[in-house]
């Protein structure tokens, strides 16, 4: 595994609370499912593993080899697409979803002046009547979670010999983005630790403000659901939005 799977799986791999969303999300759209972010594939081999046909967009190659190698050891059948969502004109699907889902808060990774684009272009590739479902952080919950524990344990995984772990140690609020800071560390079978510093930069954008943009792309509000993550973690509500039939 790669540096970038191994941390994806360590900080991610065993989140599973949204899981149940993007099954029933996909049953309902009856087509094939696109993920914006797909990472390692936590969520698209999920899907594809419950026999929906999922095009995966990921723009990190070593992510990408690794879903390709993972997906074929499962024995799951999946497109892998190189997509940088920072680049929307750029993006190709070998097929146009009926639902396109973007998990764990990755539409916020883009700013005010990169999302407009990106809904844009998602508005073309997504099929009449399609579905555009997209994770934000509930920040009511994000400055709560954990507040009842004295101590947030870290997120870890042993691979080979080796110990990883992810321990989160703030959340700063600034008036336009989240700053999630992590404590990551990795100890070798010989006993070596290597510490760094990682920082997950999320751009603050509330539900109503996402219908809005998304109404300036040419899709209209269909509701929204709630992702309740339990203890520790941040709650999400997921905008879904609708390309006219």
């Amino acid at each position: 595994m790669t540096s970038a799977s191994i941390w994806q799986d360590v900080e991610f791999g065993s989140y599973g609370a949204d899981l149940p969303l993007w099954v029933e999300l996909a049953e309902q759209a009856g087509g094939p499912v696109a993920e914006l972010g797909a990472g390692a594939g936590r969520v698209s081999l999920h899907l594809a593993g419950h026999g929906y046909e999922v095009i995966a967009m990921e723009r990190d190659l070593d992510l990408i080899q690794e879903l390709e190698r993972t997906a074929e050891e499962r024995g799951v059948s999946l497109s892998v697409v190189a997509a940088d969502l920072s680049s929307p004109t750029e993006v190709r699907l070998p097929a146009r979803p009926a639902l396109v889902v973007g998990p764990l808060h990755v539409i916020q990774v883009l700013d005010a002046d990169g999302r407009p684009a990106l809904l844009a272009r998602l508005r073309e590739l997504l099929a009449p009547g399609g579905v555009l479902a997209l994770s934000l952080v509930d920040e009511s919950t994000l400055l709560t979670a954990g507040a009842a524990s004295t101590q947030i344990l870290p997120d870890m995984r042993e691979l080979d010999g080796w110990v990883f772990s992810s321990e989160p140690l703030w959340v700063q609020v600034g008036d336009r983005a989240l700053t999630v800071r992590r404590l990551r560390e990795s100890v070798s079978p010989e006993g070596r630790m290597e510490r760094d510093i990682h920082d997950e930069l999320l751009y603050r954008i509330d539900p109503e403000s996402l219908e809005q943009e998304g109404a300036e792309a040419g899709f209209r509000p269909a509701g929204r659901k709630q992702v309740s993550s339990g203890e520790n973690e941040a709650d999400s509500t997921v905008v879904l939005l609708e390309v006219p039939a």
